[in-house]
């Protein structure tokens, strides 16, 4: 296999994609269906009409019947470089290169930004001055409430889907999937304006000489949705850890344990909140911008096994206690770098201004995110009842199967469903095979793709040479707070239950689905990520210290390294080797 039947065209006009901080989008390939349906016709050109109604582009400046914002090889999800440099060429005061670190981290493997002719467009770089001169006074607070609205409402006219015809199924499927458009436009602006205040606040902080103050001013702000989440799986985990019935049930394994607390009168306070959690946050799971993935609704024993790491966490971590410190932190942080700043009125306004959007922005940001995910769950549910029912006729060897379908396929394969199910079946087995294999890290217009056969197979454990005691490493810093402890590298979630509480963990990158982890790991390392990414936010919701992009961390710090973490200015330094 050396092409896959989703593979995109490189962009002529924008041709250089990655993988850096894809991962959080992406761990896996993509199924077919998920590519040609929720992506190609919903988030794909979602995300150009973000840009434009920013005033980054003009609706012309893209291909509408091919995907250039975001790029699929080999199944695989694929960042767009070039799109964000030309914004950060275009938008004033800006450069390529902050756009890149702000967006991706920092990675020396990218090519440098080239300039292009077609980059220079003074009509946009002027509404771009004017959309985010309005973000800094607040105007994205409308947009991301009408869409959270807006979103709540489409999951509320879900029909009944288990007695709806099978060609309706198909048509809710297409319709939710398609949702992702407008949310993806009022998700995408906020995203992109959640650069404005922390930029002019990181500004500010270095010409005071005060630059890790910036990353301090946007920790423990509350009201964050992807906090919610952990906070709610804490209160389970203490639940459970306080009662002996629970733990001993606990203990018993996952595996029925539905079932079993069910019948335990004891566990009634705990069945309620648990219900409680699925109903604001069934959503969420594993690879969530994928349709065919689980989510907690769909499959209630993910959020079993959150609750399970975290119990054994002992009551000091309460993460509601470590924000609580870092919210101490960032109060502290305001009143030093406005007091630095007190003699110069207009720099003082524009802290000010700064400091108040960049908050709001990071609220939207995960506000917009969980919104956006909460309609992911739609077209997955009517999927999975249209491969149940196929899968019972006998035209599915697996339900799964219906997700392997291209989204041009569908009324065929509701007319002559017995047609695909070798067809189905084979590609569900090369989906596979692509799954155990390592993507290449860029992707470039006038440079070959090499052919599939040719990727190398996915690191499980982490090889290389260890750093000496003493070496001092620079990364970005993600979340304040410095801490002293032994690292834990953790490649692949399922090896999650050898964290102990108080290790580092180390890792490539984090989803939702590694939430537990941060209430239980004194502070967390990624490989790849920005000030932007899920590790960064989580972290600074829960006071847990972070930095990212620090490359070949699983490597350099094995399990059981001694390192020195701080948070604010981004530096790992060796203490003492395993």
């Amino acid at each position: 296999m050396d092409t896959w039947i989703t593979d995109t065209e490189p962009s002529e006009r924008f041709p250089l994609y990655t993988r850096a901080n894809a991962d959080e989008v992406g761990p896996d390939p993509f199924t077919p269906l998920n590519w040609t349906l929720t992506w190609e016709q919903g988030i794909v050109p979602g995300t150009a009409d973000a840009w434009i109604a920013l005033g980054t582009f003009t609706p012309d400046e893209f291909l509408w019947d091919k995907p250039e914002t975001y790029g699929c090889w080999g199944g695989y999800f694929f960042n767009q470089v070039s799109l964000g440099r030309v914004f950060g060429y275009r938008m004033p005061g800006a450069t390529p290169d902050a756009i890149d670190i702000s967006f991706f981290g920092q990675n020396p493997t990218v090519p440098p930004y080239k300039h292009d002719p077609r980059d220079d467009n003074e009509a946009c770089s002027a509404k771009l001055g004017e959309s985010f001169g309005a973000i800094l006074g607040g105007s994205q607070q409308k947009l991301s409430d009408d869409y959270i609205a807006q979103a709540r409402a489409w999951v509320a006219s879900r029909p009944d889907l288990a007695s709806i015809s099978d060609a309706e199924l198909v048509e809710y499927g297409r319709t939710s999937a398609r949702w992702q458009r407008p949310g993806w436009d009022a998700y995408a602006q906020v995203v992109i304006g959640a650069t404005v205040g922390p930029q002019i606040v990181q500004g500010i902080a270095d010409a005071v000489g005060k630059p890790d103050l910036a990353i301090q001013i946007f920790a423990a702000l509350g009201d964050v949705a992807s906090a919610g989440l952990p906070e709610r799986v804490w209160d389970l985990s203490r639940l459970v850890a306080a009662s002996p019935a629970l733990t001993a049930e606990f203990d018993a394994g996952v595996a029925g344990l539905a079932d079993r607390l069910a019948g335990n009168p004891e566990a009634a306070g705990f069945n309620a909140d648990f219900a409680a959690l699925l109903r604001d946050f069934g959503h969420r799971g594993v690879n969530e911008w994928e349709i065919s993935a689980d989510t907690w609704l769909i499959n209630p024993v993910l959020g079993y096994q959150m609750v399970d790491r975290v119990r054994r966490q002992n009551d000091a971590m309460s993460p509601r206690a470590r924000a609580a410190e870092a919210a101490a932190r960032r109060e502290a942080a305001v009143a030093e770098l406005t007091a630095a700043v007190a003699g110069d009125e207009s720099t003082s306004g524009l802290l000010a201004a700064g400091i108040a959007s960049g908050q709001m922005s990071y609220r939207l940001r995960e506000g917009g995110k969980n919104a956006t995910v909460m309609l992911m769950q739609e077209p997955k549910l009517a999927f999975r009842e249209l491969g149940r029912r196929m899968h019972e006729r006998g035209h599915l060897s697996d339900p799964m199967h219906v997700f392997h379908l291209l989204e041009s396929e569908l009324d065929d394969f509701i007319a002559n469903p017995s047609s695909y199910t070798g067809t189905l079946a084979d590609r569900h087995a090369q989906w596979l095979t692509l799954a155990d294999l390592q993507p290449p890290y860029l992707v470039m217009r006038g440079e070959p793709i090499p052919p599939i056969s040719e990727w190398s197979r996915r690191q499980r454990e982490a090889q290389g040479e260890a750093a000496p005691v003493g070496t001092q490493m620079k990364a970005i810093g993600g979340s304040p707070g410095t801490v002293t402890a032994k690292t834990r590298v953790i490649l692949d979630l399922a090896d999650a239950d050898s964290l102990e509480p108080g290790e580092i963990l180390v890792c490539t990158t984090t989803d939702p689905s590694w939430v537990p982890l941060f209430m239980i790991a004194s502070a967390v390392i990624c490989e790849i990520g920005a000030q932007a990414s899920h590790a960064v936010i989580v972290s600074r919701e829960l006071g847990v210290p972070c930095v990212v992009s620090l490359a070949n961390a699983s490597k350099t710090l094995p399990t059981g390294t001694t390192v020195e973490l701080d948070g604010s200015a981004g530096t790992v330094r060796v203490v003492d080797t395993a």
